[in-house]
């Protein structure tokens, strides 16, 4: 059922009961399914694929301590590097791009700091420097993640939370393969659309696809898109139960609130014992003819030097 359908369902049902209070019970019920076990249905796949760095070779840059305009020499800068990360080798800092003026001239996102103790003007010319990206935005409907894969190994990267990982990785200024990732977010929850984002630790050198497993965030009824659904394994039964349930109590009857709430706690059940059962069942691996049909050809020889051709075997 549609979530039109859903709601037109229980209106019918409690005439009186307001749209918005219907729409409430709706998401909150929603929202305790979903919450209810670990559902195999949230669980997607992704593949982000990484940015190769750059590490100048004959090229070189300029950079005045205390301005944010870089000056390349040999350089064909493109605006493709806008929003990558920019450091000198040697220095602890990293910037990121804001803007690029042609193929020898960008903006950092703020004034060139030097090593620290630079007096402003203070010119490094000639310099060698690095392009890379380290942060990348994960799939819209992502709630979180759980795991990440190394892409030449296989084998899960070290996950850390975002604060863990400022105190353990330092300054991210060393392009290798990543070996760990943490999370975070670059906008509120409360104020959608949130984007979240993930930082590969160390730095990628190499363009490479990182497949992620996460959990799916379901998208609430807002009351408009009355043509889209719940997720196609939410039952239609449970929703309405517990949203009768919900409006019972409302109109203050207990007993009627307590008969759809059983219902509601039944097929809830009901819903996690096939997600358990579907989880303990195994499947029959069952190698493929090219790897096993040198056993019937063997067999078939062997029956022929006993037996000789077209005698068979003992019965």
């Amino acid at each position: 059922m549609t979530w039109g359908q859903l709601r037109l369902s229980l209106q019918t049902s409690a005439p009186g009961v307001s749209l918005d209070l219907i729409d409430e019970f709706l998401n909150v019920r929603y929202e305790q399914v979903l919450e209810h076990t670990d559902w195999s249905g949230l669980k997607y796949h992704a593949t982000i694929t990484t940015q190769a760095a750059y590490q100048s070779s004959t090229d070189t840059v300029t950079l005045t301590v205390g301005s944010a305009s870089v000056a390349g020499a040999s350089t064909n800068w493109t605006s493709a590097r806008v929003g990558q990360k920019f450091y000198r080798p040697g220095d602890s800092v990293i910037y990121t791009v804001s803007a690029v003026g042609g193929g020898t001239a960008l903006t950092l996102d703020r004034a060139y700091e030097g090593n620290g103790v630079d007096a402003s003007g203070t010119v490094y010319a000639g310099s060698s420097y690095v392009f890379m990206q380290n942060v990348y935005a994960l799939p819209a409907d992502c709630r979180s993640v759980a795991t990440a894969l190394d892409p030449v190994t296989g084998f899960p990267l070290t996950r850390f939370e975002k604060d863990r990982a400022d105190e353990s990785w330092g300054p991210r200024t060393l392009v290798q393969d990543p070996a760990s990732y943490a999370v975070y977010d670059d906008s509120n929850e409360s104020s959608p659309p949130v984007v979240h984002q993930i930082e590969f630790f160390p730095p990628p050198l190499h363009a490479r696809g990182i497949s992620i497993e996460y959990l799916h965030s379901a998208t609430a009824f807002d009351g408009s898109t009355t043509s889209g659904s719940p997720l196609p394994w939410v039952s239609s039964s449970v929703l309405l139960y517990g949203c009768r349930a919900d409006i019972r109590a409302y109109l203050g009857d207990a007993a009627g609130a307590k008969l759809y709430e059983a219902k509601f706690q039944e097929e809830l059940a009901r819903m996690a014992r096939l997600e358990h059962a579907q989880k303990r069942q195994k499947v029959a691996v069952q190698m493929a003819n090219r790897f096993t049909r040198h056993r019937l050809e063997r067999a078939g020889r062997g029956l022929n030097r006993t037996w000789g051709p077209g005698q068979g075997g003992p019965f």
